[in-house]
C-alpha cells in the first residue's frame, strides 16, 4: 500500500496574501500524488483568523465563537489550496474525521481546515494521521526545525536534528511561546505518542521541504520513538 503522508501547512504560507506560495504548495502536492503518495493536508488560519478572532474579542465575542471564526478563517485557506489543486483534491473541506476518511476513501488529496473549537488544526493533523495510519506527519512551519528555545527570540538557539516525543515535551514547556514558533501543542504531541508517528518539522517557506520530507530525506527535525 503507497505510503500515507498528513501535511500540515502553516497559515502564514497559505493564504489569500500569497497565491504564488499557494500554486507552489499545489505543484509539490500534485507531484507527491502522482508518486503514489496518499495524502491529507491541514491548512493553519494564519493571519486571516487572527484577525477574524481580535475583532470577534474586541466585539465581546466569547472564546468559543472566537474559535469558530478561527475555524472558519482556516477553512477557507483549506479551500483556496484545494481550489488550487483541482481535479486532484477532494472539493469539500471535511469538518470531522468521519467526513475525513470519506473523502480520503475517494482517493484524492484531502484538504482540511480546524475541526471544533478547543482543537487546533495541529491537533487536527494528529487526529488524521492517527486515523489514516499515517507513516508521517509533516509540519510546515516558519522555521527551519525544532531548536532549543525559540530561535526568534534567542540567537543562540540551536536546531535539534533528531528528538523524542518527551524531549520536544520539554521544548514546549520550557520555550515556546503560542502562536510564535508553530509546533505540536499538549494534545497533539500526545496523540502522535500512543501511535508512534513520526514527525518531521521543516520550513514550509520551501514548499520542497515537504516533498523531501514525504521521501524520507534528513530535513529540518525528526521526531520519534
Amino acid at each position: 500500500m503507497p505510503a500515507a503522508v498528513v501535511v500540515k501547512i502553516s497559515g502564514k504560507h497559505v493564504n489569500p496574501d500569497k497565491p504564488g506560495m499557494v500554486k507552489s504548495y499545489a505543484e509539490v502536492l500534485r507531484r507527491l500524488h502522482e508518486e503514489g503518495y496518499r495524502l491529507a493536508v491541514v491548512v493553519g488560519g494564519g493571519p486571516v483568523a487572527r484577525a477574524y478572532i481580535a475583532a470577534a474579542r474586541e466585539a465581546g465575542a466569547n472564546r468559543a465563537l472566537q474559535d469558530m471564526l478561527g475555524i472558519e478563517a482556516a477553512r477557507l485557506n483549506a479551500r483556496l489550496l484545494a481550489a488550487a489543486l483541482h481535479p486532484d483534491a477532494y472539493p469539500e473541506p471535511p469538518r470531522s474525521i468521519w467526513e475525513a476518511l470519506e473523502a480520503a476513501a475517494t482517493g484524492r488529496i484531502v484538504v482540511a481546515g480546524g475541526f471544533q473549537p478547543g482543537q487546533s488544526t495541529a491537533g487536527v493533523a494528529a487526529l488524521l494521521a492517527e486515523t489514516l495510519n499515517a507513516d508521517l506527519l509533516v509540519l510546515a512551519t516558519t522555521v527551519d526545525g525544532v531548536y532549543t528555545a525559540d530561535p526568534r527570540r534567542s540567537p543562540d538557539a540551536k536546531l535539534i536534528p533528531r528528538l523524542g516525543y518527551g524531549e520536544l515535551r520539554s521544548v514546549l514547556e520550557q520555550s515556546v511561546e503560542p502562536g510564535r514558533y508553530e509546533l505540536l501543542d499538549p494534545l497533539a504531541l500526545s496523540i502522535v505518542e500512543r501511535s508512534g508517528i513520526r514527525v518531521r518539522v521543516v520550513n514550509g517557506s520551501d514548499p520542497e521541504n515537504v516533498a523531501r520530507a514525504a521521501r524520507g530525506e534528513e530535513v529540518g527535525s525528526l521526531v520519534a520513538p
